[in-house]
């Protein structure tokens, strides 16, 4: 077991960046390794390529991939529910408006009008 330069033990980690070259391969990084969000430990130490597995590889682009999907997803039912409801506007207001336009049309406007 390696000890990362905090002195924390280290864990096996995998690279899912995929703009990185060494996407899927796996590594060795303190339990506080810095990401794009924290500032911690930055020691890095990749493993043998026996080590890593193909499996590991797919994994890690399908989760990736989920991740994309569920966005998509979210994006797509924010956009019909905003249809549904623009939909169901228009069609009242065009209820509204034929009602008004049949009554108009049959005369039967000077009867429901109240006086």
């Amino acid at each position: 077991m390696n000890v990362g330069r905090c002195g924390e033990e280290t864990v096996i980690r995998t690279i899912t960046d995929d703009m990185n070259p060494n996407c899927g391969r796996r590594f060795w990084g303190c339990k506080n390794y810095k990401n794009q969000f924290d500032k911690g430990c930055s020691f890095f130490k990749l493993l043998d390529e026996d080590v890593t597995d193909y499996r590991d590889l797919l994994i890690s682009k399908m989760e990736k991939k989920n991740v994309k999907l569920k966005i998509g997803l979210e994006k797509t039912r924010t956009w019909l529910k905003i249809s549904l409801i623009f939909g169901l506007g228009c069609f009242g207001v065009c209820l509204v408006f034929g009602t008004i336009l049949a009554c108009k049309c049959s005369g039967l406007w000077n009867q429901l009008y109240l006086k």
